[in-house]
């Protein structure tokens, strides 16, 4: 274990000298408080300070914020219980559980689909993981509470909160696949092939 030996403060015998510099310095500090706030009351200077939540702060598109899931035509959830997001999720705050759709031309669907927000780290892995596009992060930033079983987000909350207005469609068609595997393999080049290995698609 390493030492790191530092000098000592400088002894300073005047006691009145040392009271009159903090004296000085805070009341600089305040006056310089003082003089904003004027300037902001009278409208001389513009306040950067936003009225929340009558005046919301409006994000980047490229803001994650709340979960969501998509929905389709039918009004079902757009999730098919493939467990990609839960695997690549790094917070381990996800959890699924698959169940055998009654429609035979269906795929699974989620039973439960969770998650524990609190751990969440909103990094857009889930999203990216997703292949038939049914979970994203959306821009609310509002997630203030107090209640603990507020902060688990359960399927009927992430597809149909208040927020969402009735659900969001999903953009993807049912059966669309990734659009560099529609490419005829004619046109493929070599450098392609290997990066669909590479990252498990064929």
């Amino acid at each position: 274990m390493a030492v790191v030996k530092v000098a000592p403060p400088p002894h300073d015998s005047n006691i009145f000298q040392a009271g009159w510099g903090y004296i000085t310095t805070i009341a600089s500090g305040m006056w310089k408080t003082l003089v904003i706030f004027l300037k902001q009351l009278v409208h001389i200077e513009k306040t950067n300070t936003l009225e929340w939540p009558e005046q919301p702060s409006n994000y980047s598109d490229r803001f994650k914020g709340k979960h969501f899931l998509t929905l389709r035509d039918d009004g079902e959830v757009r999730c098919t219980a493939c467990f990609l997001c839960a695997t690549n999720c790094p917070a381990d705050c996800i959890h699924i559980e698959a169940g055998n759709h009654p429609d035979n031309h269906l795929e699974k669907f989620p039973v439960r689909f969770e998650i524990d927000i609190l751990r969440c780290v909103f990094c857009g892995y889930c999203e990216e993981a997703c292949p038939v596009d049914a979970i994203r992060l959306g821009p609310e930033y509002a997630m203030a509470g107090t209640e603990g079983g507020k902060w688990v987000y359960t399927k009927e909350y992430l597809a149909e909160r208040k927020q969402l207005s009735g659900g969001v469609v999903s953009v993807k068609d049912e059966n669309e696949k990734h659009p560099l595997l529609e490419t005829p393999k004619a046109n493929r080049n070599a450098k392609q092939v290997k990066s669909y290995v590479r990252h498990g698609v064929h």
